[in-house]
Formats: C-alpha cells, structure tokens, sequence
C-alpha cells in the first residue's frame, strides 16, 4: 500500500474525514449515553448500523446510479479499507495518522 501523499488533494480529502468519523464513532463508543448499556457487541452492531445506513443514505443522494452500481462500489472499495485499517492497526501507517 501506497504511504500517505499529502500533496494529493483527494487523499487529504480523505483522512480528513476518516479521522473525523473514527473520533465520532470513539466519543459514541466511549461517552455517548445510548451506548453506556450495551455490550460491545451491541456497541459494535449499533456503530456498522449506523455507518452503513448513512453511507447508503447519502451514496443514493449524490451519486445518480442504481441502487445495484453503489452496492458494487461499496463491495469494491471494501479490500482496500481493510488493508488501510490494519496498517493503521499495525502502527505501520503514516505517523501523522490519528489512532484509536
């Protein structure tokens, strides 16, 4: 994986809000008082609900294509986020980077 570019307009775009969404999801995960009586499993169910509904949500506003093209979209990006997250989980991603 590619280490992070900070003269790339998108990639900036990006962290920026990734770092936003991780500290919204650990302030809920943490301090936010719906979450205080669930389990971690419940807390960890209740973020993806969340994070998916918006992200589908928001994807059927913006973007003008079937319902079937965004799934796809979704599905596509899916292995690359997982290898980004374990570089940030691995501590081998920029140092810049937020971790949580």
């Amino acid at each position: 994986m590619e280490p992070f570019n900070p003269a790339d307009p998108f990639e900036v775009a990006t962290e920026a809000m990734r770092k936003e969404i991780a500290d919204l999801i650990n302030r809920q995960w943490t301090k936010a008082p719906a979450m205080a009586g669930l389990s971690p499993e419940a807390k960890a169910q209740a973020i993806m609900t969340a994070l998916t509904v918006s992200l589908a949500a928001t994807m059927k506003i913006m973007v003008n294509a079937p319902e079937t093209h965004l799934i796809e979209a979704i599905r596509g990006s899916l292995p690359a986020a997982f290898a980004q997250a374990a570089g940030i989980i691995a501590d081998t991603a920029d140092p810049r980077e937020v971790r949580h």
